[in-house]
């Protein structure tokens, strides 16, 4: 029953929309699995939940759980909002202040939502700013490092 009901929920998760879409297509939200030939409901596809390669970035109460340090290229985040607030994450040029990237929308309470980004080398501010959260400690430092030369 509980695994069932994390299926549910993660299922759930994945179908919300925007910018953070999974990398794979999910079903709607609130859609059930499709009965295969056999009448049986099959499993959701979760593969993009565990995707081996992301990194994982923890929204919490009031902190950003994330390496301070990553390779320049493409990168894969998964955000998981873990606390009982809405959270968003932007990375913003600390020097000019302007936003490079942001989610469109907030990632909901219990969320898990995966996002694809370059990222060039340099250093960068992460932040949630949803309702002061930045002065309460979701604020950090990030090192975009260039790839070493073969």
């Amino acid at each position: 029953m509980r695994r069932g009901m994390f299926v549910v929920a993660a299922v759930l998760a994945l179908g919300c929309g925007g910018e953070g879409e999974p990398a794979e297509a999910a079903d709607p939200p609130g859609a059930a699995a499709a009965p295969d030939a056999a009448g049986s409901v099959s499993e959701p596809d979760l593969s993009a939940v565990y995707a081996a390669d992301a990194v994982d970035v923890a929204l919490l109460e009031y902190a950003i759980g994330m390496p301070s340090r990553l390779p320049a290229g493409p990168t894969v985040l998964r955000l998981s909002n873990q606390g009982f607030e809405m959270h968003n994450l932007k990375l913003v040029d600390p020097a000019s202040g302007e936003v490079l990237w942001e989610t469109e929308t907030d990632v909901n309470t219990g969320e898990v939502r995966l996002v694809e980004l370059e990222l060039s080398p340099g250093s960068y501010t992460v932040v949630c700013d949803v309702a002061g959260h930045d002065s309460r400690g979701m604020l950090m430092t990030l090192t975009v490092e260039a790839a070493p030369a073969p």
